[in-house]
């Protein structure tokens, strides 16, 4: 049904219910994917674990649909930082892990709230400390200032930051150290629903000088930086409306070519995919990064 989000789908074929997420990602191929990107990580740090269901950890890991389904590579690269830094962490091997929020655009708020509360309700099942968003906007905007409102939390039952955050915790603490700062330079795309939305304009800042020799600013920057137009989830619309949306970007594309760079660090999926998009167009031959991957390259690991 037109503005439905499914959540749970009858398996007439197997005789069961099976819970599916927005991304179809069945309950079994969650973990599976958890324990194949643990076991490419092994490769890298013999002792490295992504515990599942442990109870009373420090943090709840939570990363979007995309992530297992198109990009778990990020996957791998949270769990090195994690166990790097010597976190106290999980992630859920339930439902409840997801927090892409279709159901929030399409203005079903129910199912929005339905969504919410399961992943309030894993963390509070494994009595996590708090949850970690990893680099997406509008979920975590859902889940910490929109999707818990409308249950009628005005703060999250538990608390949520996002990656930004995080990253900026490990770099100040000292717990991530840099081996060799990234040496092209970059510039950084400031993401509506992390710097309008929720003031990480500055944090970003920190943590990408921290981990490159050269950044250049695009201007306007932080809450005034031009939108890349992909989020809203107007990234999944097909033509004509991305041909509008590119044909709009216009404006975007000089910003990044006035910077001069290369390389362009977009700490949001909508962004990073809309921003992709873009740079295809207008044919600007930018490297589209999220701070995980840059981070992940410099950063001291274990011999």
């Amino acid at each position: 049904m037109l503005g439905v989000t499914p959540l749970y789908i009858q398996d007439t074929a197997h005789s069961h219910s099976a819970t599916f997420n927005q991304m179809w990602v069945k309950p079994d191929e969650w973990p599976d994917t958890l324990q194949w990107q643990e076991e490419e990580a092994q490769a890298e740090i013999p002792t490295l674990r992504i515990p599942l269901e442990k109870e009373g950890a420090d943090i709840m890991y939570s990363v979007i649909g995309p992530e297992p389904k198109f990009q778990a590579q990020l996957i791998y690269q949270a769990a090195v930082i994690m166990d790097v830094a010597e976190l106290n962490w999980t992630m859920p091997a339930t439902p409840g892990w997801d927090n892409s929020d279709m159901a929030m655009f399409t203005g079903d708020f129910e199912i929005m709230g339905r969504i919410k509360r399961a992943h309030f309700e894993t963390a509070a099942r494994l009595r996590v400390k708090r949850i970690v968003m990893g680099e997406c906007g509008h979920a975590f905007r859902s889940v910490y200032d929109v999707g818990n409102r409308w249950l009628g939390w005005q703060v999250p039952p538990i608390p949520i930051i996002h990656a930004i955050d995080l990253y900026y915790e490990l770099l100040k603490e000292g717990r991530i150290k840099i081996a060799d700062k990234f040496k092209e330079p970059v510039t950084l795309h400031d993401p509506c629903n992390v710097v309008r939305g929720a003031g990480l304009h500055e944090k970003a800042r920190y943590v990408v000088n921290a981990i490159c020799d050269t950044f250049v600013e695009m201007h306007p920057n932080r809450e005034h930086n031009y939108c890349c137009c992909a989020g809203g989830g107007v990234i999944n619309c097909g033509p004509p409306y991305k041909m509008t949306r590119m044909n709009g970007n216009k404006v975007k594309a000089d910003q990044l070519t006035e910077t001069g760079v290369k390389v362009l660090i977009a700490p949001c999926h909508n962004c990073h995919s809309g921003l992709e998009d873009i740079n295809d167009h207008y044919k600007l031959d930018m490297d589209i990064k999220f701070i995980g991957d840059i981070l992940y390259e410099v950063m001291e690991k274990p011999e």
